[in-house]
């Protein structure tokens, strides 16, 4: 039987635009495996247009807030329709940063020391930031490193807050680690490739994260065979931790000692031109196009089966 395909796009958050790469791509994708889709983009008429529609799987090409963070995931779960990637805790989990962390801690997860300041405290002031420089400020929910900067200077503090509250009242300060960048794809709690991220200056921001030649990527990474199993087991555990389903991207820094820093988790990756997932697939060949053919067979509900 011909499955009903539909593919979201768009959404309400600051990923919109890389939202509609990652649509591109899958539709493509669909093309090549012969499968008829509807596209949809997802506006505040989504439920109605959802309801109405009752497809087989929902293809979730969506990214950030109002997306992958339980609210689409929440309103497929009550239509009882099949959607990719993870359930919606682990969603909503997963892109809040601080409560990821928090989580990991309890399991003995490297990451960098870190302080939370919330905005509606009043009291979001470069004066009450105890994290010694050089460390990053970033919104706690927010992704594509929207609204985040690196402060290596006093003065640069409190310009810092001011941007990452204009995304999030709950704002991360995380001491800034020197040495390698490493993001680990993970398809089927199984880790492919990792790949090593150089950005060519400044660091992996939006802009170095979509524009070409901004950025360098090593595949496989320029590190020892032992730091990349490590890496790949750390990964395989958080995955399976924070319960996530089909696909992620975890992210990590390494230091010049080779020790290993948890970073953050992103549950459903990018598939542009420039995402790092299909290339690491790629890499150990898996084709985009069969890549998506594995994101749809793997679609389902948290609830599956339980009445």
């Amino acid at each position: 039987m011909t499955k009903k395909i539909v593919v979201l796009q768009g959404g309400l958050g600051s990923e919109k635009a890389v939202s509609h790469n990652t649509a591109k791509a899958f539709c493509k994708a669909l093309k090549d495996l012969k499968l008829s889709y509807e596209l949809v983009e997802a506006d505040e008429n989504l439920p109605c247009r959802l309801q109405e529609l009752r497809p087989d799987i929902v293809l979730n090409a969506l990214h950030g807030k109002y997306a992958e963070d339980g609210t689409v995931q929440g309103i497929c779960e009550y239509l009882k329709i099949p959607y990719t990637g993870s359930g919606l805790l682990a969603s909503a989990l997963t892109m809040d940063k601080i409560k990821t962390k928090q989580v990991l801690m309890q399991e003995k997860i490297n990451t960098p020391f870190f302080q939370v300041m919330n905005a509606k405290s009043g009291n979001l002031l470069a004066s009450k930031v105890n994290v010694d420089l050089p460390f990053v400020v970033k919104p706690s929910r927010e992704g594509s490193s929207v609204g985040i900067s690196i402060c290596r200077k006093t003065e640069e503090i409190q310009a810092a807050l001011d941007s990452a509250k204009v995304y999030d009242y709950l704002v991360l300060i995380e001491k800034y680690i020197e040495g390698a960048e490493i993001t680990v794809p993970i398809l089927a709690g199984k880790a492919l490739t990792p790949i090593e991220i150089e950005p060519k200056d400044h660091f992996y921001d939006y802009q170095h994260k979509y524009t070409k030649g901004m950025t360098d990527y090593l595949l496989p990474p320029n590190q020892s065979a032992e730091i990349i199993a490590r890496i790949q087991l750390i990964a395989e555990k958080i995955f399976e931790v924070l319960d996530l389903r089909a696909y992620a991207r975890i992210d990590f820094m390494v230091d010049k000692e080779g020790k290993i820093f948890f970073i953050e988790v992103n549950p459903l990756p990018g598939c542009t031109e420039t995402s790092l997932l299909p290339k690491s697939a790629k890499y150990d060949g898996i084709e985009f196009k069969d890549l998506v053919q594995q994101l749809l067979n793997m679609a389902t509900t948290d609830y599956a089966g339980l009445r």
